[in-house]
């Protein structure tokens, strides 16, 4: 007997091609991918649209105050002094950065291991040594120019925004990640030449707190910003 089901199977097709049988529901698969692609397509430009709306605030803004403090602090670098590169920063870089969150991830899960005191206290140490690090590195001016690239919306609350810093030595790849809460941006990491800063932060922080305790973190984080204070003299 010539077994029936047989006929439901086109077998002269190719095995690479799809059979008479399952085109249909191909051809709706596809339909669905596509539609699906086309409806992401249009949520990320929702995303852009509303981000970017008029009135709303840009994910460059803070990233852009930032950078015309620094090349202000560079180029009257000689007279301000570190001291006084230190103190036109502090405001700024107290504004622009989110270093609550920052604490958060840089400590990982040994922040919910502290009391409020302790959280408060780390996150004091950590923006007075970012403060110092940057007063400390960017003492000189030689033309450097910070040049905007793209900005990249991952969500309504959270884009990456990129630039370049070019200068008389090789550019430099800055990209900040910024987070929105209401209506203000802030920077949450800053990835220079693909290797993150808040990333090393939390393999060192959590490795001395792993070895030593969090005490002796808050130690070396003090004695960190003091060298750069005694460099800087």
């Amino acid at each position: 007997m010539i077994d029936r089901r047989a006929r439901l199977v086109d077998t002269s097709a190719p095995m690479n091609q799809p059979s008479l049988y399952f085109a249909p529901w191909v051809s709706a698969h596809r339909s669905m991918k596509s539609l699906v692609s086309a409806l992401c397509t249009c949520l990320m430009a929702y995303l852009v649209q509303t981000a970017f709306a008029e009135g709303a605030p840009s994910p460059t803004q803070p990233v852009d105050k930032l950078n015309a403090t620094l090349i202000e602090v560079m180029k009257d670098a000689q007279r301000l002094g570190y001291t006084g590169r230190y103190k036109k920063l502090e405001p700024v870089i107290k504004e622009v950065f989110q270093f609550d969150t920052i604490a958060q991830v840089a400590l990982g899960g040994h922040w919910k291991k502290l009391d409020t005191a302790q959280q408060q206290t780390f996150i004091m140490k950590l923006t007075d040594l970012s403060i110092a690090t940057y007063a400390s590195q960017f003492d000189s001016y030689e033309g450097q120019v910070f040049r905007f690239d793209a900005t990249d919306i991952a969500r309504p609350d959270r884009a990456v925004v990129r630039y370049t810093m070019t200068g008389p030595k090789e550019p430099k790849k800055f990209e900040y990640i910024v987070n929105r809460t209401g209506d203000k941006w802030q920077i949450v990491n800053v990835v220079v030449d693909g290797i993150s800063d808040l990333a090393l932060k939390k393999a060192q922080y959590t490795s001395v707190i792993d070895r030593e305790g969090f005490a002796s973190l808050l130690v070396k984080l003090t004695q960190k910003t003091a060298d750069y204070a005694k460099k800087g003299s």
